[in-house]
């Protein structure tokens, strides 16, 4: 099999194959266009795109998923919810601009790239590094295998299993309640910093949608919403 890769970095093999990358172009038909879902404009253009996204890597997502021991359509899932949205080429423009700045509140390992956005410092962490002792060129190394869809799937599917076990140690992650399956996505979203027992009693409340409350759960809730959506784009029995 030929090897499609064009450039190494520490982190990874850079290929010259990969599914399109939404840009400018795109955002414009999603944002400005008239949703309409036979011309597959407006709202429906950045859905179509998602749904691509997904048959095209499924392979992909089925095998990274299987290799972290988690539910492909939970990869699938986090996959589908986070393509699309900002360009990909304006991601090193945000890091650039928070390196010049220098903020400590928002420094420039907090930027997420990839299609299947995930922060510098995220990335990192799930590959065992101390994001504050890395170079600005790892970092960039770094973003630059985030862009690439079998780096970004295989590194997502690993930061699902920690987040899945950070908060059920002894769950078996092939099997997870609805609750467990929205928490892996409330957790991908919204980090570590508040405890479990906050999103359950948020979960269990049911809040008004387009509530505070509700946002800090929304992620799960849409994430359970297209699971058999997405398991059909995967090829799986649904």
């Amino acid at each position: 099999m030929a090897d499609d890769s064009i450039v190494r970095n520490k982190f990874c093999d850079i290929s010259k194959i990969r599914f399109r990358k939404w840009d400018e172009i795109d955002a414009i038909f999603w944002k400005f266009g008239k949703s309409n879902p036979e011309r597959k404009s407006g709202g429906y253009y950045l859905n179509a795109y998602k749904d691509a996204y997904i048959q095209y890597n499924k392979e992909r997502i089925i095998k990274y998923a299987n290799q972290a021991g988690i539910l492909p359509e939970l990869l699938g899932g986090v996959a589908w919810i986070e393509s699309g949205g900002m360009p990909e080429e304006y991601k090193f423009q945000v890091f650039e601009i928070k390196r010049f700045l220098g903020l400590k509140s928002s420094p420039e390992n907090k930027t997420s790239f990839g299609s299947v956005a995930m922060q510098i410092q995220v990335a990192a962490r799930t590959l065992g590094l101390d994001p504050d002792i890395l170079t600005t060129r790892d970092q960039l190394e770094l973003a630059t295998c985030l862009m690439e869809d079998d780096f970004n799937l295989w590194l997502v599917a690993q930061h699902l299993r920690d987040m899945i076990l950070y908060d059920y140690p002894s769950v078996a992650a092939l099997y997870l309640t609805d609750e467990q399956y929205m928490m892996a996505g409330i957790r991908y979203n919204r980090g570590i910093q508040r405890k479990l027992r906050e999103f359950i009693h948020f979960i269990d409340a049911r809040p008004e949608r387009g509530s505070i409350e509700f946002d800090y759960i929304s992620y799960g809730v849409r994430l359970l919403q297209i699971r058999s959506h997405v398991r059909k784009l995967l090829g799986l029995n649904t």
